[in-house]
C-alpha cells in the first residue's frame, strides 16, 4: 500500500477514490487505515490489491464527478479545453457541463473514471 501512494502524484492522495460501505475514501485516507491495521483498512487494501473501486457504474460517475468538481475550481480560469468544432472551455465553463449533464460534462465524467482506473492500477 505504501508502495502504491508513493508512486502516486500528490495531487490525486487526497481526492475521493475507493468506496467501501457507502463511505468514499482518498487514497492517503485508505493508506492511514491500513497502517493503523483496522479492519476498514484490510477491506481497502484488498480493493487496491485487485485493482478494483468498490464501485457500481453509478458510484464510479458519482465519484468521479465529486473528484472533478473538487479538482476543477482549482485550476486557473483560463482555456482547459477546445472541441474540433472549435468550442473553447475553461475549468468553470467544464464545471457547468459536468453539473449540467451535456455530453462534453458526461465524456469529461468517462475521463475521469478512466484515470482513476489508472491511478488504482499503479504499481
Amino acid at each position: 500500500m505504501s508502495n502504491w501512494l508513493g508512486k502516486m502524484p500528490e495531487a490525486e492522495k487526497d481526492l475521493p477514490l475507493l468506496l467501501l460501505d457507502g463511505i468514499a475514501y482518498t487514497p492517503r485516507v485508505a493508506y492511514n487505515e491500513v497502517a493503523r491495521n483496522s479492519p476498514v483498512g484490510a477491506k481497502l487494501q484488498t480493493l487496491v490489491e485487485t485493482g478494483r473501486f468498490g464501485t457500481s457504474t453509478s458510484d464510479e460517475t458519482a465519484i468521479a464527478k465529486t473528484r472533478l468538481e473538487q479538482r476543477l475550481p482549482t485550476l486557473p480560469d483560463k482555456p482547459l479545453f477546445a472541441t474540433l468544432s472549435g468550442r473553447v472551455f475553461t475549468p468553470s465553463q467544464l464545471l457547468e457541463e459536468i453539473q449540467s449533464d451535456t455530453s462534453i460534462g458526461q465524456q469529461w465524467i468517462k475521463n475521469e473514471i478512466s484515470h482513476m482506473q489508472m491511478i488504482v492500477r499503479i504499481r
